[in-house]
């Protein structure tokens, strides 16, 4: 079975669960799954678990996330992004691009942020959306946030285009209109890519017109008619699926390079067999503290993850 990680530039206008289902049927790997989804109007890194590394994505360290976001000032919307509706109307800003700067640092560091109402975020058991959809109204706890850095691209007093270096869990949308507030106006997410996700980079990532080009026997054919037709409409001739699996080996990255930020405990092959076979892992490597994780490998090749525990290391996931 193939496995590792797959990086799909996602466009706009499809779910991340598009991307997954059509990854899943031109390869035939009943086995794929992202990292972190993207909302449908976002674009940029989506990372697919492939086979069996679907059971190291809890593994993956996506702490640090970048974001291209281009806010449009003036309006908010109920979702914080173009798929909603107005709600509320301010002035354009008339703040200078280094009055713009300045605001924009204050927004560095540590803060708390509350989830948007158009989430996932669950309250009693549903996820927000739910409640948004019915017109209901409901809050959750705001969660703590880290951005790292908030870069200026480009602002003409309509539109604020921003870089944000942010961590895990942090809302652009909600971002985008605080900004907006802190420049004495409103707005929301026009467009959002996501450039970095972890170790997972966009120029890394493989878009679908190049993945239906290899899934197509047909050239010539836009990615949508190749991996996303509609119910009804003819599917077009697919290459067969190994085929497909071999020409796609050169975008996937290997589960020890997309886990690169563990430590290394490399076993003779005699002792990895015994480690897949649930066997104790070898003692966690010099500098990794208790509690730590680190990866059993042999050779170039990913034998398991174990966690230091003060009673021993301890054997988490076998590869």
């Amino acid at each position: 079975m193939t496995s590792g990680f797959l990086v799909i530039d996602k466009p706009a206008g499809v779910t991340s669960h598009d991307v997954v289902a059509a990854v899943r049927a031109c390869t035939g790997i009943k086995k794929v799954g992202h990292t972190g989804t993207l909302d449908p109007f976002a674009t940029g890194v989506l990372p697919l678990a492939l086979g069996r590394s679907t059971r190291l994505i809890q593994y993956i360290d996506e702490s640090v996330k970048v974001y291209d976001a281009d806010i449009r000032l003036g309006v908010a919307t109920d979702t914080g992004d173009p798929t909603g509706k107005p709600i509320r109307e301010a002035p354009l800003p008339t703040a200078s691009e280094q009055e713009v700067l300045d605001v924009l640092a204050g927004f560095v560091g540590e803060r708390m942020q509350e989830p948007p109402a158009y989430s996932a975020v669950k309250v009693s058991g549903k996820p927000m959306y739910h409640y948004a959809r019915r017109g209901e109204t409901v809050r959750a706890p705001a969660r703590r946030i880290v951005l790292h850095a908030m870069e200026l691209i480009s602002y003409d007093g309509e539109h604020l285009r921003v870089r944000i270096s942010c961590s895990r869990g942090t809302y652009a949308r909600v971002l985008a209109d605080e900004i907006a507030i802190a420049l004495g106006s409103a707005g929301h997410l026009e467009a959002l890519c996501r450039d970095r996700s972890g170790p997972f980079y966009l120029e890394d990532a493989v878009d679908l017109q190049t993945v239906s080009d290899v899934v197509s026997e047909e050239e010539g054919h836009p990615w949508r008619a190749v991996l996303m037709a509609k119910r009804g409409e003819p599917r077009l001739p697919w290459r067969p699926k190994a085929d497909v699996v071999a020409a796609m080996a050169q975008w996937i990255r290997s589960d020890l390079k997309s886990l690169s930020h563990l430590a290394l405990a490399d076993v003779p092959t005699s002792d990895a067999e015994r480690v897949r076979n649930g066997g104790s892992p070898p003692p966690a490597p010099q500098g990794v503290t208790i509690g730590e994780r680190y990866l059993v490998v042999c050779g170039d090749q990913l034998v398991a993850v174990a966690e230091n525990n003060p009673l021993g290391p301890k054997l988490l996931r076998v590869a």
